[in-house]
């Protein structure tokens, strides 16, 4: 049986977020962070257009570099967003020692965290997850969550 993981919302002012990986799916997850978090830092080679936009900007900080254990020092949080499952499984492993949460995007059973589908409209916020089982289910209910949010605000 898969159970649900308990909903926790949480300030991540002053925190600092590690996104480890510069892909597709590291600028979707940066990009819902920046709702929350100014201190964010990814850790990459190479970057997606969309993430060059936002470390022009002055939103993200960008270690143009492959992972190693130090970029996780003072990290809240960590995403471990890479195309390779090793890579992914050694910055869980390093987040494990240090007691710091891990979501690894390639194994749902690595993650301490689920990362939600999330709808944001003025102060309200609502996330939704599907356990990691079904994502486009999670994106379509974060979609009828905007339209209630909308006319509420």
């Amino acid at each position: 049986m898969n159970k649900p993981y308990f909903p926790l919302f949480i300030d991540l002012s002053g925190k600092k977020a590690v996104v480890i990986g510069g892909g597709k799916v590291a600028s979707r997850r940066v990009t819902t962070l920046l709702l929350f978090c100014e201190n964010i830092e990814v850790v990459a080679p190479e970057v997606s257009e969309e993430l060059q936009e936002l470390i022009s900007q002055g939103k993200v900080r960008w270690t143009a570099d492959s992972y190693r254990e130090k970029y996780l020092e003072e990290a809240f949080l960590v995403l471990a967003a890479t195309d390779c499952p090793e890579c992914n499984e050694e910055v869980v492993k390093a987040c494990g020692k240090k007691g710091i949460v891990v979501n690894a995007v390639h194994k749902k059973e690595l993650c301490d965290f689920y990362f939600p589908a999330v709808a944001v409209k003025g102060s309200m916020a609502a996330a939704v997850t599907a356990s990691g089982m079904d994502h486009g289910k999670a994106r379509r209910a974060r979609e009828e969550i905007e339209k209630v949010l909308e006319r509420l605000v």
